[in-house]
């Protein structure tokens, strides 16, 4: 796990937790190391005693090794390594020592075994365990009955407070020792400074700075920019909050494209209305005007006027009512009627329906025998005039006198795929995504209104849309426009 995925209050909690007990177990490390280095050393009885009692730290430290020596003899634990460290203690001292135990002995190395026999029984005697330690030096004898043991040792000792002046001053083992413990504080509180810094700018980066990266991103939201993006954050508190801050950041720019693209297109449709119905408006204008000067003077020329108002009020009711649709469309007022049909036979019933109509228009309307069938769920009524208007919009681009449309099926696969070709006019491979824009005519000019509006294909879409299904043009094989109609496939217990 990273360190940026854990939670905001367990990093609170272990960055006290860790103030607390680093300090601590530094503290008991140079304790520990200093005990160490006095052991490695020397004996640490020896040392402890010099630090506690400067003036009289040798002489207590012989006198805890001869008690220790003592013991030592009195006890049935064979060998002299043992009492190693008593008899290092007591040769530092200037005690020169011989010690016997069955076959195991030792000597202190330059030392007389006989001379150090004469001294010890001249002062102690010559039996038992005895210790004499006056103004002439130490001199002992200890002897084990249980493990056959005798230690015995001389030299010139000065006693405790006899007025031997340690090799060390008493003030400079006073000093020595309050550097020592001078600089043992100032290395515990350097650590735990370095420590505090080290866990501060921690804590700094974690928090603070996504927090200062939100401060900046939100000063940009503030003068409009919305492009300001936060980098990737972990996944405790301050992360998720920065991904929901940049979330929302997010959010508001596609809303911001969203808004501005409907306004563009608000816009687009607004001049295409003006532009489609002021053509016929000008028509009927001009024809009205002729008839009421005088300048069609025959019956047979005042007919041609009426036809000719007609037709221009036709055209503009066609659009008024395809503009009225189109707006109900994308107020999202469609109310569905659901049903599931079999797509085949559904094509089959609109093809036969509406194919003698359309043959006296010139639209030779087929569907192909062969292919796939399906079940989809539709609203029958809007799918029809979902037809209508692509037979209409091939109609109106035709090349000849008629057109032919071809209606074929495939499953594609978990949709239903229906294909609309015919042999018109066709569009260039730009223009192909433009189709389905609202008021988009491939005649730039919109100087011929009757032939279209512009909504038909668009209203297309909006309905495909509403259907849960999708539409686009490819170049037809027949050499015009293919429109490709898509539909999600009902499986299962929703077929009927």
């Amino acid at each position: 796990m990273r360190l940026h995925d854990i939670s905001l209050k367990t990093k609170l909690l272990v960055t006290n937790t860790l103030m607390v007990l680093i300090p601590i177990c530094v503290l008991l490390s140079i304790g520990a190391a200093l005990l160490g280095g006095l052991r490695h050393t020397g004996t640490l009885q020896q040392q402890a005693l010099a630090l506690l009692w400067p003036e009289r730290g040798a002489s207590l430290s012989v006198q805890f090794a001869l008690s220790s020596l003592r013991a030592a003899a009195e006890k049935k634990k064979p060998g002299l390594q043992h009492i190693e460290s008593d008899i290092h203690i007591l040769e530092d001292a200037g005690v020169q020592l011989y010690a016997v135990q069955k076959e195991e002995r030792y000597l202190t190395p330059g030392a007389s075994a006989a001379e150090i026999e004469r001294m010890v029984q001249r002062k102690c005697g010559a039996l038992g365990s005895v210790l004499v330690w006056d103004t002439e030096g130490l001199f002992f004898r200890y002897e084990g009955m249980r493990n056959k043991s005798v230690i015995m040792g001389a030299g010139a000792v000065p006693l405790m407070g006899s007025g031997a002046e340690p090799s060390v001053s008493r003030e400079m083992r006073e000093h020595i020792l309050t550097l020592v413990l001078l600089l043992l504080i100032l290395t515990a509180s350097t650590g735990i400074l370095l420590l505090g810094r080290y866990l501060a700018r921690l804590l700094s980066a974690q928090i603070l700075t996504p927090l200062a990266q939100m401060r900046t991103a939100a000063a940009a939201i503030r003068r409009g920019d919305l492009s300001h993006t936060l980098p990737p954050m972990g996944s405790d508190e301050v992360g998720a909050t920065c991904r929901a801050f940049d979330e929302m950041r997010s959010a508001l720019a596609q809303a911001r494209t969203r808004e501005q693209e409907e306004e563009t297109r608000r816009r687009e449709l607004f001049i295409g209305v003006l532009h489609d119905i002021a053509t016929p408006l000008t028509a009927i204008k001009g024809y009205a005007s002729g008839l009421l000067d005088g300048i069609a003077r025959t019956p047979e020329m005042q007919r041609t006027y009426a036809v000719r108002i007609t037709r221009a009020a036709a055209t503009m009711e066609r659009l008024t009512l395809r503009l009225r649709e189109f707006l109900r469309l994308a107020a999202d007022d469609l109310p569905l009627a659901w049903e599931t049909v079999r797509a085949r036979d559904f094509l089959s019933a609109s093809v036969a329906e509406h194919a003698p109509l359309l043959s006296e228009q010139g639209i030779l309307l087929s569907l192909d025998a062969g292919g796939a069938d399906a079940a989809v769920r539709i609203d029958s009524g809007e799918f029809t005039r979902v037809l209508e208007n692509l037979w209409e919009n091939s109609s109106k681009y035709r090349r000849a006198a008629a057109v032919r449309i071809q209606i074929s099926l495939a499953i594609e696969g978990e949709h239903l795929v229906i294909r609309c070709d015919d042999d018109g006019a066709g569009v260039r491979d730009e223009e192909l995504p433009k189709l389905f824009d609202s008021f988009y005519r491939t005649d730039a000019a919109r100087s011929n209104v009757a032939d279209g509006s512009g909504l038909g294909l668009a209203i297309v879409r909006r309905i495909m849309a509403a259907l849960g299904g999708s539409v686009h043009a490819e170049q037809s094989p027949l050499g015009g426009l293919r429109i490709v109609l898509s539909l999600p496939l009902v499986t299962g217990g929703d077929a009927e």
